[in-house]
This record gives C-alpha cells, sequence and structure tokens, in this order.
C-alpha cells in the first residue's frame, strides 16, 4: 500500500495506524531521505533546491517500491515528475491511494509546521500549489480516498479497500 496526497492529508498518521492492522512495515519516504542523505528536508531544499530534492526523492521511491510489503507514505510533492507518478501508478506490488480533502482543511492541520518548507511561500502559493497538484494524484492512484474524516475513519477505509480489492 502506498499513500499519496498533499501535506496534511494524514498519509504518515495514517499510514502508522493501517501498517500496524495489517502487521506490516510502515516507511515514510521522507524519513526514509532523511536517514539516508543524513540530512533533513528543509536542508536539502537549501541546498539542492526543489529539484535536488525530488530527484532524491524519486531514486529512494525507486529504490523501496519493490522491495517491500510495507505501508509506504510518499511525500507530497513526488507526483510532480512524471517518472515518479509513473513508477506510482505502474508498479506491480502495491495499491496506491489518494488521501484528498479540502485544501483549507489541509492548511490548517499544516499552517504551523515550520518543518514544511512549501510553507515560507504563502498561503495563496500553496492554495495554487495544491491545485496544480491535485490532477497528479488522482492520475497517479488507483483509489481516492476522503481524508477529511479522522485518521482512524481513513485507516479503516484504507483497510477494507486493501482487503477487497488491493494488490
Amino acid at each position: 500500500m502506498i499513500l499519496t496526497g498533499f501535506m496534511g492529508s494524514g498519509k504518515t498518521t495514517v499510514g502508522r495506524r493501517v501498517a500496524e492492522l495489517l502487521g506490516r512495515e510502515f516507511i515514510d519516504l521522507d524519513h526514509y531521505i532523511v536517514e539516508s542523505e543524513g540530512r533533513t528536508i528543509p536542508s536539502i531544499f537549501e541546498s539542492d533546491g526543489e529539484s535536488g530534492f525530488r530527484a532524491i526523492e524519486k531514486a529512494s521511491l525507486k529504490k523501496i517500491i519493490n522491495s517491500t510489503d510495507a505501508v509506504i507514505s510518499t511525500g507530497g510533492g513526488i507526483i510532480t515528475y512524471e517518472e515518479s507518478r509513473n513508477l506510482l501508478k505502474d508498479n506491480e506490488h502495491h495499491t496506491v491511494y489518494y488521501l484528498s480533502a479540502p485544501f483549507e482543511l489541509l492548511y490548517e492541520r499544516i499552517k504551523d509546521d515550520e518543518n514544511r518548507p512549501m510553507l515560507k511561500q504563502g498561503y495563496e502559493a500553496v492554495s495554487a500549489l495544491y491545485e496544480s497538484r491535485a490532477p497528479f494524484y488522482e492520475e497517479s492512484c488507483h483509489y481516492t480516498v476522503d481524508a477529511a474524516l479522522s485518521a482512524e475513519e481513513t485507516a479503516g477505509i484504507l483497510l477494507a479497500l486493501e482487503n477487497t480489492g488491493g494488490k
């Protein structure tokens, strides 16, 4: 199972819960990158720019996507590169779920998080980013799940989908 979605959609929180319920390992791709690079996400953005970070992110996804049955939580921008979108939708081992919620709700969840470099651009820019990414999330997933619900409710939906139709 792979979870995608915009910042604040609950990919990490819900992913941990689903992994626990399924008895699987949980991998947060951003944490994986921090551990393998020995740098924080903000420091990677500062030194390598967004394009440098996205290249690292794509390589990390490629490395783990077919080597584990873990529940994988991706970064919100992973879908900005076509090769990453193709890796997601064309993989043979995981069902990809897009955790979708209205921007206003997501922004409320994340607005005070200093570990999100994109927030430095301001509300309007982050809203535009959300709008530009939404079609890519839809394109690269197998299922869209309502993430405006509680983390527990969203986890329950994912578990039901995984048990009935997931790969």
